[in-house]
């Protein structure tokens, strides 16, 4: 098994996206409202999804149906190691691109001093890929990536 469903958030909205920057302690918070069924009725649940120690994310949305969120799909754990290191190698090669597209970056490929070339945070966490989890909110415009030690479901 490659991932499991760990909640079922469709046709709910993500109203929220909150990240605190705080090194190996950083935080993310997914404010959502879905819908759950229970009983034979349906009732809409708000909840806060926080994440901890978050190592990477990964966001590629390109559309949203409403001013603060998009229509949700399903809430993942992606249980495949191999995912989990592409994502963070992915994320470390887009920074760089982002910094070379403008051109007025002095980068020297052999340097390993070049900032764009400092790997010892990125191997840090491949040293200890096990240790986190990475979970996959999907919308309909897009995929929200987590890569974490924790994360917490608070419903209100």
């Amino acid at each position: 098994m490659k991932s499991k469903l760990l909640l079922n958030t469709y046709d709910g909205s993500l109203t929220a996206c909150t990240i605190r920057p705080q090194s190996e302690d950083t935080q993310v918070e997914f404010s959502v409202q879905y819908y759950r069924h229970e009983n034979g009725e349906e009732r809409s649940v708000s909840a806060i999804l926080r994440f901890s120690q978050v190592a990477s994310i990964d966001v590629e949305i390109n559309f949203f149906d409403n001013p603060i969120g998009a229509e949700l799909g399903g809430f993942y754990e992606i249980l495949d190691r191999d995912f989990k290191m592409q994502m963070l190698e992915k994320v470390f090669q887009n920074r760089k691109d982002g910094y070379l597209f403008h051109g007025d970056y002095d980068y020297d490929p052999k340097e390993p001093g070049d900032i764009l070339n400092f790997r010892p945070p990125i191997e840090g966490v491949l040293g200890e890929v096990e240790q986190y989890r990475l979970f996959q909110q999907q919308t309909q415009g897009g995929i929200y990536h987590i890569l974490c030690k924790r994360y917490e479901l608070i419903e209100g």
